[in-house]
């Protein structure tokens, strides 16, 4: 690729930037009702000339035309690539759009030991270390929140003995009022070798 073919490429990139940051699909950015959100992986090549090899999830993958065929030519909205591990924050108790989709995709599970609720935009977002009005700014980020389901929300916050704490990243470590002690991440509920036999 010479330098004018990288110049067209970098502005036909830098255009489907723009329009995807001036025209979202709704005032609150959630997908309209009756259309089908896909997430695609593509290289910038593929996304600029409309030809290429590209991956949606859920079915696998398939030639840019393909896609097409698959969508139709009705309306779609392009949004921006979403990295999974940039953190992101808001200043606010209230969880923002952008920051419950990113949750969402990050687990497609609750949180909590052997939960089986799919995250989805109504599930609760529980702040793993409380939120403090008059504590710092970005406590409401991708790193202190965390998908469950009503109970599991009602069992961390009011019931006795619970803690929950974040290992990592993806980790959450459980310990019930007997002892138990569970690491939950995106693949399941893990029982650490230390806790009591099961009975």
């Amino acid at each position: 690729m010479d330098g004018a073919d990288r110049r067209a490429l970098d502005a036909r990139l830098a255009q489907i930037k723009h329009d995807a940051h001036t025209n979202p699909t709704s005032a609150s950015g959630q997908v309209r009702p009756g259309q089908t959100e896909v997430y695609v992986h593509l290289t910038d090549l593929t996304l600029a000339t409309g030809t290429g090899v590209l991956r949606a999830e859920g079915i696998g993958p398939l030639l840019a035309d393909q896609l097409t065929e698959l969508i139709g030519h009705a309306p779609y909205t392009v949004k921006p690539i979403i990295d999974l591990n940039n953190a992101i924050s808001a200043d606010a108790y209230e969880v923002p759009t952008r920051i419950r989709e990113r949750i969402r995709l990050t687990y497609p599970v609750e949180l909590f030991p052997y939960g089986t609720r799919e995250t989805h935009h109504t599930i609760d977002l529980d702040h793993i270390q409380s939120y403090n009005p008059h504590g710092p700014t970005g406590q409401t980020n991708t790193r202190n929140l965390a998908p469950l389901s009503r109970f599991g929300h009602r069992v961390k916050t009011h019931a006795r003995g619970w803690t929950v704490r974040r290992v990592n990243t993806k980790t959450l470590e459980w310990t019930t009022p007997h002892g138990f002690t569970f690491h939950v991440d995106p693949t399941g509920t893990h029982r650490l070798p230390n806790s009591p036999p099961a009975s």
